[in-house]
């Protein structure tokens, strides 16, 4: 897997954590994954632009929309393309560390299932597995932050390894 950064956004909610904005490309399945984490509803107009951009149905559309205009937190929404091997994973801004975890175990759990559903690739093989370790490895230097209390409160002194 290979990943780019994209630009982030400013955003002045729960700790001043901008969106992250993360896209990886598969290059053994020609997949592209974007992940928009820490989304929030100043995000909508872009994730919904990408969902429409990839041919996301009307349910999806107002799903999403729904999530990100309501500022839903503790939510995410993945969504896959396989005409535009493409798959668009958001997690919303989260509560908590243990929110934020829930929620990208969550997001990464349904871009496994739905990219090796469309690769004919087995949900329970070893091949299957490496998706979700590949997409959460690569994540993890850029939502490290997210997943520590003492980071998100911005506390002087944290003591966690980043």
């Amino acid at each position: 897997m290979v990943c780019e950064d994209a630009p982030q956004e400013e955003s002045d909610r729960l700790g001043d954590v901008p969106m992250i904005t993360h896209v990886f490309h598969i290059h053994q399945h020609d997949w592209l994954v974007k992940a928009y984490i820490n989304s929030d509803d100043s995000d909508a107009d872009l994730i919904l632009g990408d969902l429409w951009s990839v041919g996301a149905d009307m349910d999806t559309m107002r799903e999403a929309f729904r999530n990100l205009r309501e500022w839903k937190v503790n939510t995410g929404l993945t969504y896959t393309s396989p005409w535009n091997r493409t798959t668009i994973m958001v997690v919303s801004k989260t509560t908590s560390a243990k929110e934020f975890f829930n929620s990208l175990v969550h997001e990464i759990s349904h871009a496994k299932t739905h990219i090796c559903e469309y690769l004919g690739i087995d949900l329970t093989s070893e091949e299957a597995s490496y998706f979700s370790g590949g997409l959460a490895r690569d994540l993890f230097p850029h939502v490290k932050h997210l997943l520590c209390e003492d980071c998100r409160n911005k506390i002087t002194e944290c003591h966690c390894e980043h």
